[in-house]
């Protein structure tokens, strides 16, 4: 028998949430065990002391302060364990004896996902007129923008599989949108069923408001935007052969649905083949802060690695052609298979397989860096370009990739020293080259070296430096008005062509390197 584990949000809810946990249990699941877990999103009206007397037959969970309704949906998903989610709101505006009408799809194989839709009920629709146009125009913006074919897409009952769990994001009643663009995205198919509506007033406790509309339209645009290329029709390299389980390190066994470990669950892949081989939860954060303020940006323009990285190449202080991770091609034989390790969507060559911790379009598996998912003594050469400043745990980091590689195996590593704060998404180390020696005490050290030179920290900091005077007191505005002061002041870095080789540049250089050999 499968399992529906269904995801109660609630807040301030006293008035209503006995009535509707009570019509949740009667509700029919034919063919399905019901799971009920209530997520009380720090209700302040008498709401909690009524959820203690449900702890003992369901999982009630409190959270500590109010993140909104998609947090409160994430958090409730990752104690679930059913095959299949479905959201209901504690508001008894969704009437829980319709969602046995949801399970149809499902159980037949029609659909992967299906949204119960107010609008195809053959009662008319009732409520304010504004919310009802709202809805109407959401819903034709992401149709539009996702080519779906939807007629209520925020709406509350939500049913899909548990595995696409790590794709809802937190927040308020955006995430819901949001996650509609995410499963569209990975390609799954969608199909509603009509289900009835009974709607309450503001004055009777309704909490979503026409200001949460316009911040939807917004927030749908820029997800647009940052997802362009249709990431389902990527080809991804087949890494079946390399890859084990990234929590236990056991064998994994593939299905339709991803990859299976016994001990540690399931991790799916996008529809063209793509592991996700990493916690839901590092997924979500990692995926939060790469799609806001400057990183935003960044994560927008490396849809198009070409002109991202042409730009860059040319005007970054730090980027300089002609030391780059391709070195270790040196120390390598032509058919040795090479992990590029926080990769971005640029492949260095067909001969590089990309893992990082976000979805570009260039990205073979996306994966932790600190639980790389390959077996021990299994790789023939790594590489990763000024990744170690952007994790917590960098001793955690070099250990997974000395662990990897094959004995005789070689590593390319970068990473800054003189360099301004940049948190792309995080920012937490810098590094001499003692320092590096020390972090890899394990490796035979063959070569080490100036990635960037002084007049690339130089720029760097001045670039910075301007960002903040000019930004006037602004602390978002400072990353922007800093990356343009860079491309302006960035030829200057060619100097380094000349100065970066000098004896002693090190003590002054922007980044280093360092390759290694393990014994």
């Amino acid at each position: 028998m499968k399992k529906l584990s269904i995801i109660i949000p609630c807040y301030n809810e006293s008035k209503t949430i006995r009535e509707l946990v009570k019509q949740v249990e009667d509700a029919p699941t034919p063919g399905w065990e019901k799971e009920i877990i209530i997520v009380d999103d720090c209700s302040r009206d008498g709401t909690r002391d009524i959820l203690k007397g449900y702890e003992s037959r369901m999982k009630v969970i409190y959270q500590e302060k109010n993140g909104g309704k998609g947090t409160a949906v994430q958090r409730g998903l990752s104690e679930a364990t059913g095959e299949y989610a479905l959201i209901q709101d504690a508001d008894l505006e969704y009437n829980p004896a319709e969602i046995k009408d949801l399970l149809g799809p499902v159980n037949n194989g029609s659909a992967d996902v299906v949204y119960g839709s107010r609008n195809l009920h053959p009662v008319k629709r009732s409520g304010f007129f504004i919310s009802r146009f709202g809805v109407w125009l959401i819903t034709k913006l992401i149709n539009i923008l996702y080519r779906l074919k939807l007629t209520d897409v925020w709406t509350c009952y939500k049913l899909f599989p548990r595995e696409a769990g790590p794709d809802f994001t937190g927040g308020h009643f955006e995430s819901e949108l949001l996650f509609t663009a995410a499963l569209a995205r990975r390609g799954y198919r969608f199909t509603e069923v009509a289900i009835s509506h009974n709607p309450r007033s503001i004055e009777e406790g309704k909490k979503i408001r026409y200001r949460d509309g316009m911040h939807a339209i917004w927030v749908i645009i820029f997800d647009r935007l940052l997802h362009l290329k249709k990431k389902e029709k990527r080809q991804a390299k087949n890494t079946k052969q390399i890859i084990v389980c990234p929590v236990c390190k056991g064998n994994l066994s593939f299905s339709k649905k991803g990859y299976v470990c016994a001990k540690d669950g399931n991790f799916p892949v996008d529809m063209s083949g793509r592991p996700l081989l990493i916690k839901g939860k590092v997924y979500q954060e990692e995926g939060k802060k790469h799609e806001s303020g400057i990183n935003w940006l960044k994560s927008f323009l490396k849809q198009f690695p070409t002109l991202y990285y042409g730009i860059w190449h040319l005007f970054c202080p730090v980027l300089m052609i002609t030391n780059g991770p391709r070195k270790i091609q040196k120390f390598i034989s032509p058919d040795t298979l090479v992990i590029d390790v926080g990769s971005g969507p640029e492949r260095l060559g067909k001969e590089f397989i990309n893992v990082d911790v976000f979805p570009f379009p260039e990205v073979d598996i996306v994966a932790d860096a600190a639980q790389l998912p390959f077996r021990d003594n299994s790789i023939g050469a790594l590489v990763n370009e000024s990744l170690l400043e952007h994790v917590a745990l960098p001793d955690l980091v070099a250990r997974e990739m000395v662990r990897v590689l094959k004995p005789g195996g070689f590593l390319y590593v970068s990473a800054p020293f003189i360099h301004p704060y940049h948190a792309s998404p995080d920012d937490f180390n810098r590094w001499t080259s003692s320092g590096l020696r020390f972090l890899f005490r394990d490796l035979e050290i063959v070569e080490t070296g100036v990635r960037s030179g002084p007049w690339s920290a130089l720029l760097m900091f001045l670039a910075y430096w301007l960002g903040v005077i000019f930004s006037f007191g602004s602390k978002k505005a400072a990353p922007f008005i800093a990356h343009i002061f860079m491309l302006v002041l960035g030829p200057l870095k060619y100097l380094d062509l000349i100065f970066m080789y000098l004896p002693g540049s090190e003590a002054v250089a922007a980044h280093l390197y360092l390759i290694g050999r393990k014994k």
